[in-house]
């Protein structure tokens, strides 16, 4: 294998479901250059809340909203390639205004990045933390907080898009763990949860999401 091709960004960073933080690390562990795709998650991260966009304006007011999350990834050590979709001649002045002769993200800015992150994640469906506790005893061996991950990260796509990676992961998950639809409503997740989330009605929304 001479590279590894990942989705990284700084919005799917810690995110339960993609995982871009801990796979990174197994690349750059076994030495494997990275190229990088969705970096601004399908244009997500070009359109960020009006709050998280004054962040970055309020900072650098010339730089644009998803040169942030190209830079993010293209500063991360054993990256040879970022994939970036554009669709404008803009878009494409734009990328090549900071990667043509490029600076990686400070300390500072770096911060700021992972703030923008914790910023947009405050706005989740399911306030989920991942904490696991609900899987242990899971009579159909349903991988609840993946599951919550990824219906999240769906939900904070731009409105209409015509393809997003999540509905693929969600199918390749229930290859190893039960559907949100199997869910019996036995309550043994409920009853166990620290967040004391409605489990069940969620897995609802899930399946019907995912499963329609």
């Amino acid at each position: 294998m001479e590279f590894v091709q990942l989705q990284i960004n700084y919005l799917d960073w810690d995110s339960n479901a993609v995982q871009s933080a801990k796979c990174y690390e197994v690349a750059k562990k076994h030495g494997k250059p990275v190229i990088v795709m969705e970096p601004v998650k399908g244009g997500t991260l070009a359109e960020v809340p009006e709050n998280v966009e004054k962040l970055f304006k309020d900072y650098d007011a010339e730089l644009s909203v998803p040169s942030w999350a190209i830079r993010f990834a293209a500063s991360l050590d054993n990256v040879m390639m970022v994939l970036s979709g554009m669709s404008t001649m803009e878009q494409v002045q734009d990328n090549t205004s900071y990667m043509e002769n490029f600076v990686p993200l400070t300390e500072e800015e770096k911060e700021l990045v992972h703030k923008a992150g914790e910023m947009i994640n405050k706005n989740v469906v399911i306030p989920c933390t991942g904490c696991s506790y609900c899987t242990e005893g899971c009579p159909q061996h349903i991988a609840i907080p993946k599951y919550f991950s990824l219906y999240n990260a769906e939900m904070q796509e731009i409105k209409g898009k015509l393809w997003t990676p999540q509905g693929e992961y969600y199918d390749n998950l229930t290859k190893n763990f039960g559907k949100a639809s199997e869910c019996i409503g036995c309550g043994q997740c409920e009853n166990v949860c620290p967040q004391h989330l409605p489990i069940i009605e969620n897995l609802k929304e899930v399946a019907d999401y995912f499963e329609e």
